[in-house]
């Protein structure tokens, strides 16, 4: 794709110069790393991109489809907090790991931060008091029972479009052109770069994926206290 229509494709008019000028101006900075859905959460260093203008240092794009306005081979970081599962599993979700896996350079990294749907419901099979005390700090009132809960946390009012283990993930993944990817935790990641979480301490599920060149698949499973071991099984060498 030529630059010209790069730089046109799919980003509101209203917004295209502002977009370029704070493009410009991370480059400058130090290149770019790319955060994408950022909300109301800005990270220094970073390009922050989300189709609402919370922030006038943010870029204002659609997202999957606005990513194409990057070159491939790229973008050393990808950064994903609480944005797949607002997306439609099959399509968009699956087309914005595509897109990450076009921009990243050789060895880069996307890093992904969902809901994690396995943990509330293992939290619900075993009762566990502690993890439904903090989730009704972050759920609204209504939600009083166990299931609420659970369903908020899946469905969010509508707002989610999918829930998530580290199997479905790894799934997405792979098809995405993914080889090597990473069960992690909250600002575990291997690269200094991405321990930059800021939601979901004890409650989320948090994934990366590195792209590799002639690799075989595998999986690594990082237990909360940051040793690493291959998952069994998910050796395709």
């Amino acid at each position: 794709m030529g630059a010209s229509k790069r730089k046109k494709i799919l980003w509101t008019p209203l917004f295209y110069f502002r977009n370029l000028q704070i493009i410009r101006n991370t480059k400058r900075n130090g290149g770019l790393k790319l955060h994408l859905g950022c909300g109301k959460k800005i990270l220094e260093g970073w390009l922050n991109i989300d189709i609402v203008p919370y922030d006038n240092r943010s870029v204002v794009m659609k997202l999957p489809k606005g990513l194409k306005a990057f070159k491939e081979n790229s973008i050393p970081y990808i950064y994903m907090s609480h944005v797949l599962e607002h997306l439609d599993y099959r399509t968009e979700a699956l087309n914005a790991a595509k897109e990450c896996h076009r921009l990243l350079k050789p060895g880069g990294v996307l890093r992904i931060v969902v809901p994690g749907i396995e943990r509330i419901i293992q939290a619900y099979v075993k009762n566990d008091g502690e993890f439904f005390q903090i989730q009704r700090q972050r759920h609204p009132s209504w939600c009083t029972t166990k299931l609420e809960h659970l369903m908020y946390a899946l469905q969010q009012n509508g707002q989610h479009k999918f829930g998530y283990d580290f199997e479905t993930v790894s799934k997405l993944l792979s098809q995405a052109g993914f080889k090597r990817i990473i069960n992690s935790d909250y600002n575990l990641s291997q690269e200094e770069e991405l321990r930059i979480d800021y939601h979901g301490r004890g409650l989320s599920l948090f994934v990366e994926a590195v792209k590799t060149e002639n690799m075989g698949q595998f999986t690594l499973n990082r237990r909360p206290d940051g040793a690493s071991k291959q998952e069994e099984g998910l050796c395709v060498c």
